[in-house]
């Protein structure tokens, strides 16, 4: 029996597999976040939340994952000491899927939020002419994993792209934490592409945001680094200094109009006001910053037949060329020259240009997430993490530069 037919998970197998006794969470090799198999033909997705989630079949694998790589066999002892947290669901944006007594096809959105196509128009504007080559056949038993959200009268609402974007992981599809450990899906929207003109302003800037981040990462998965958490403060940020950029330098840098530099805007939330000119306003900032660090480039979208997609990806692949072992945008990008964690995006779009800036952080020693309690007093910075600030701002400064189309 080959792999993929190891993988057929038949009805009986998953109800055999629930059976199984509810323990504490096992200690697995290296972190959670992976796929995990005992002896068995049964495959699961053992995440962050330290329970593990049932394929039902191989066509909701394979809407998240296009094979069989990476895979870690556990002891079946391992495997039932591991609580079960449901059923995977498909990956939005993926497939379209029915039930297979009624003929009502629905797209999926985050959180296996099903949303039905009222006619075939919406669909063909989806998903292309060929939009039912996408549909699978859901069994009643396995329906009960989904909610019903709002009916779709148009494409209008929803964007396969985006929801694959955002349901990038299984931990973010279920709003179980993603980490720098959390395994992205690699499977792609079949190919209809959005026109951005349809989106609004909020939309389009939300979908280039998600499609920058899945590139980025992509480019990372491939050099075997963990992926960049979007970070929305920074997103903020990032966006002040490309519109910056694009109305009041007109040219690409890293010191804002008003004089302000990379990590006073990353560090400090330090921007121009837009309604105020010449003077400062404060975004909200990220607590506990350690490492810093920001990319800003620009592309013409005319040379790209107005593809702005194109555009966001060749700014990348030009900022890949630069070499390895020195501070540059490259080195930025994989996080090769400071342990860089989140990333905030601004993409603007004006007179045919798309403004970048990609800003980056990774979090100081002493930083801890806020908890509901009442927190502790701040402890005084150790001699190593005020070195450590000393480097990040020289880092700023010399690991990227503007970028000249």
């Amino acid at each position: 029996m080959n792999r993929r037919e190891q993988i057929i998970i038949t009805t009986l197998a998953a109800i055999a597999i629930l059976l199984l006794p509810h323990g504490g969470n096992a200690q697995l090799p290296g972190a959670r976040d992976v796929l995990v198999k005992a002896s068995g033909p049964a495959l699961y997705y053992y995440a962050e939340d330290g329970k593990r989630y049932v394929f039902p079949n191989e066509r909701v694998y394979f809407s998240w994952f296009s094979d069989f790589s990476g895979i870690v066999e556990i002891s079946g002892e391992e495997l039932a000491s591991i609580p079960i947290g449901g059923n995977v669901t498909y990956r939005p944006g993926i497939r379209l899927i029915k039930i297979q007594s009624d003929p009502k096809v629905y797209a999926i959105a985050p959180g296996g939020v099903l949303r039905w196509i009222e006619n075939e128009q919406t669909a063909k504007d989806l998903y292309g002419v060929e939009w039912n080559k996408h549909v699978d056949d859901v069994g009643v038993a396995y329906f009960i994993n989904y909610t019903m959200g709002e009916s779709l009268d148009c494409a209008c609402g929803y964007h396969p792209i985006t929801v694959a974007a955002q349901a990038n992981s299984i931990n973010a599809d279920k709003g179980i934490e993603v980490t720098h450990n959390t395994r992205l899906a690699d499977t792609a929207v079949p190919n209809k592409k959005i026109d951005l003109n349809e989106l609004t302003e909020q939309d389009q800037r939300e979908y280039l945001v998600q499609f920058s981040l899945n590139h980025i990462n992509s480019i990372r998965a491939d050099h075997e680094k963990p992926p960049l958490i979007l970070n929305d403060m920074l997103t903020e940020i990032a966006l002040a200094h490309s519109m910056d950029m694009a109305f009041n330098i007109k040219e690409m840098s890293h010191e804002g109009s008003l004089g302000e530099q990379a990590h006073e805007r990353i560090k400090e939330g330090k921007v121009p006001d837009s309604e105020n000119p010449g003077e400062f306003k404060t975004l909200p900032y990220p607590d506990g910053i350690g490492w810093s660090g920001e990319n800003v480039g620009r592309r013409y979208t005319g040379y790209f037949d107005g593809d702005v997609e194109a555009a966001i990806i060749d700014q990348h692949e030009w900022f890949m060329d630069e070499p390895d072992g020195e501070f540059n945008h490259r080195t930025t990008m994989l996080s090769s020259m400071a342990p860089f964690t989140e990333i905030g995006i601004g993409l603007y779009l004006h007179n045919d240009v798309v403004w970048i800036t990609e800003d980056f952080i990774s979090r100081s020693v002493s930083y801890a997430p806020p908890v509901e309690e009442p927190p502790a007093e701040e402890e005084e910075s150790t001699e190593e993490e005020s070195a450590l600030a000393e480097g990040e701002e020289e880092t700023c400064e010399n690991e990227t530069c503007p970028i000249e189309t």
